[in-house]
């Protein structure tokens, strides 16, 4: 699997990428997008596959299979129209992948995909391929000839069986290249793929726990370096456990030692005045949102478990420590 560095966010509640931007005839494509639903009104994500593509496998993380209705035009591709209202609650997001296969084409030809959000399906008998307000596209470029031609005398320019042969072992070889040619990727915490997420944590010492989620370990593995800076301090504890649990968190540490009077009495930062000072103490405040038990399947007690258990991994072997969280 490659990684894949797709478009911004500014002004588009989903995101396109393919598995591959060159492509010969008869080879699969992969669509993949990335959407959230912003509003609790009607949505439906409409995208336009061109003519020239025959739809293998479509695929919604977390739905079934009869989730989107698909429309199709004499002359102008495909609609596929995704009722996302119907399944997702505002807020949250999901990702679809679409495989197509290519059919024969005699020359280089550029194919684009257009997506947009929309509260109803076009009208066929309307000309809704133009491109409407706020809609995205992605391109894909057909080559007929195969490049490896470039290799091999002119005159076999114009063989179609040396054309089609030498197109085979593009296609095999050319995952192998793309992963070559994107290699820097997979050490880019934003676009590495979640399979590389816990070796590219290995590489600054981070053992990820299972339960912590993707999006945050890449925020994680980017702040490592100032995480270590700080490792065994309030400020790190604290960043810690807000990147886990989305919560807010309060760190209190006690001092080192209470005041005793005598000839040595003395006053500073390691110092503690009062009676309820209990050295080398700290208190953690946790207000957690209830969708995290949601998320990891814990109950109150199994999730106060694993918090305490990163706790302990933080802060100084000789301290002690006491936690208290709040759901909400």
């Amino acid at each position: 699997m490659s990684p894949l560095a797709s478009g911004g966010r500014d002004r588009y509640p989903f995101e396109l990428a393919l598995d591959r931007y060159v492509c010969y005839p008869m080879e699969a494509v992969t669509l993949m997008v990335r959407v959230r639903l912003e509003t609790p009104m009607r949505t439906i994500l409409c995208i336009h596959l061109p003519q020239k593509l025959e739809v293998e496998e479509i695929h919604m993380d977390g739905i079934d299979d009869n989730f989107l209705t698909v429309y199709t035009h004499a002359f102008d591709g495909k609609l596929l129209a995704f009722p996302l209202s119907n399944y997702l609650d505002p807020g949250k997001g999901t990702d679809i992948s679409i495989r197509v296969r290519l059919n024969s084409i005699s020359m280089n030809h550029m194919m684009s995909f257009t997506a947009w959000m929309a509260q109803d399906v076009p009208d066929f008998k309307g000309d809704f391929f133009n491109e409407p307000a706020g809609s995205r596209s992605i391109e894909l470029a057909v080559k007929a000839n195969a490049e490896y031609l470039r290799y091999l005398p002119e005159l076999y320019n114009y063989d179609d069986f040396i054309n089609r042969f030498l197109m085979m072992f593009e296609s095999f070889w050319k995952p192998i290249n793309q992963q070559i040619s994107g290699g820097e990727n997979y050490y880019d915490p934003d676009l590495t793929p979640d399979s590389f997420l816990e070796w590219l944590a290995s590489w600054v010492g981070m053992e990820i726990d299972e339960t912590f989620p993707r999006e945050r370990v890449r925020d994680l593995i980017k702040n490592a370096i100032p995480f270590y800076h700080s490792r065994g301090t309030a400020e790190s504890l604290r960043f810690f456990l807000e990147m886990y649990s989305g919560g807010k968190v309060e760190v209190k540490e006690r001092k080192a030692h209470n005041m005793v009077i005598g000839a040595s009495m003395g006053l500073g930062d390691g110092i503690a005045l009062g009676m309820d000072n209990k050295p080398n103490t700290v208190l953690v405040s946790m207000t957690v949102p209830l969708t995290e038990l949601t998320r990891t399947g814990f109950t109150k007690e199994k999730y106060a478990k694993k918090i305490k258990s990163f706790i302990r991994n933080i802060v100084p072997a000789h301290t002690v420590f006491s936690l208290s969280c709040k759901y909400v």
